[in-house]
């Protein structure tokens, strides 16, 4: 699909949203393997763990001349990973590991395709951290994906 100013947010949701769901990263915990899930939001009431929140696309207009006539747009994206304490950080590596991966691998699809371009900080990873949701402690990490319209 290809992304479009006019549905920018729309069209890059869509496009990574679709990706995501077709590449769920899994691992093992006590030789039991768990699957990502791609959710809304990790704070409802059926929260589901391990899971993975795809963020609402951001987009920027950076002007490239001195009178703003020619510029690009900048889209950034938030994807967060949740993951149980038990099984410890592993889980959320495993889980950022693979998306990474399954979205560099589609580069190519990104750039022909969605024409979203990479940017040169186009995977960033965040620190991990533990919070508390609906009485039990969950690891945490997010990771920032960078595109500019192309």
């Amino acid at each position: 699909m290809a992304v479009a100013q006019a549905t920018l947010g729309q069209n890059t949701f869509t496009v990574l949203r679709t990706l995501i769901n077709a590449n769920l990263p899994t691992y093992s915990f006590n030789s039991t393997p768990f699957t990502y899930t791609l959710v809304a939001s990790a704070y409802n009431d059926d929260a589901i763990f391990p899971s993975v929140e795809l963020g609402d696309p951001k987009g920027d207009f950076i002007t490239i001349t001195m009178d703003a006539t020619t510029g690009d747009i900048e889209i950034e994206v938030m994807i967060k990973f949740y993951a149980k304490e038990l099984h410890g950080k592993k889980a959320i590596a495993v889980g950022r590991d693979g998306l990474r991966n399954t979205f560099i691998e589609n580069i190519s699809t990104f750039i022909g395709t969605d024409k979203l371009v990479p940017t040169e900080d186009f995977w960033v990873d965040n620190p991990m951290s533990e919070i508390d949701i609906k009485n039990q402690i969950i690891n945490t990490a997010t990771s920032t994906v960078r595109f500019r319209l192309g």
